[in-house]
């Protein structure tokens, strides 16, 4: 898919849109469309898929819905799963699957009731997750309420590799979080076994504390 959104980037100052096409019938009805600038109100039995420089994609998707491109915004109900990649990705709505996001720099509030795997340079997440989450990132804000385990590693700030988390929601089964810098605020709700590796430890109670000590969190 990102390579179709590249192609069709490198042609679309020629053609205003490269494709826009609607395949199946009935409840089988999907669409896919690319372009420079890709983006419409949706409302479709079937799957989604965007691609282009600028993509947009709000209403509802009864499966899957994929959207990849420089700059990404979407506000949908989806009734599959949800892949979103771009250099900026807001997502905002609900997602009845899992949710894949690869982001240089994110924004998620949304109702997720699958698991979620995130990767970003830099990432807040709001709203609430129903299964697990892992995610991977420079600086991450998790406002969340997460209902399963979460495994969160930092990477590529401060020290070089191994990033920052401010843990501001609701952690229901604990899990791990490993980074440089790691704060738990006031307004966390820690459930569950939680392992916490950083350099110092964070202010707080309910989790277990480990130095990292020169190590890197993505071999942890």
């Amino acid at each position: 898919m990102l390579t179709r959104s590249l192609l069709c980037a490198a042609t679309a100052f020629a053609l205003g849109a490269c494709t826009y096409s609607v395949s199946g019938h009935g409840d089988d009805r999907s669409i896919e469309s690319a372009g420079l600038v890709a983006s419409r109100d949706v409302n479709v039995p079937g799957d989604a898929d965007f691609s282009g420089m600028f993509v947009g994609a709000d209403g509802d998707v009864g499966g899957d819905l994929e959207l990849a491109g420089a700059s990404v915004r979407s506000n949908a109900r989806v009734g599959g799963n949800l892949l979103a990649a771009g250099g900026r990705v807001r997502f905002t709505g609900e997602v009845a699957g899992n949710v894949e996001i690869d982001a240089g720099t994110g924004y998620v509030d949304a109702i997720i009731h699958g698991d979620a795997t995130v990767a970003a340079g830099r990432i807040t997440l709001d709203g609430r997750i129903g299964g697990a989450l892992e995610m991977d990132g420079g600086r991450m804000t998790l406002r969340a309420v997460v209902a399963g385990p979460v495994q969160i590693r930092g990477h590529g700030r401060d020290d070089g590799r191994n990033g920052r988390v401010d843990v501001e929601g609701q952690l229901q089964q604990g899990g791990l979080i490993c980074a440089s810098e790691v704060n738990i605020r006031r307004s966390a709700r820690i459930g569950g076994e939680l392992l916490v590796i950083s350099n110092q430890r964070p202010d707080g109670e309910g989790f277990a504390y480990e130095a990292l000590a020169g190590r890197d969190c993505a071999h942890i």
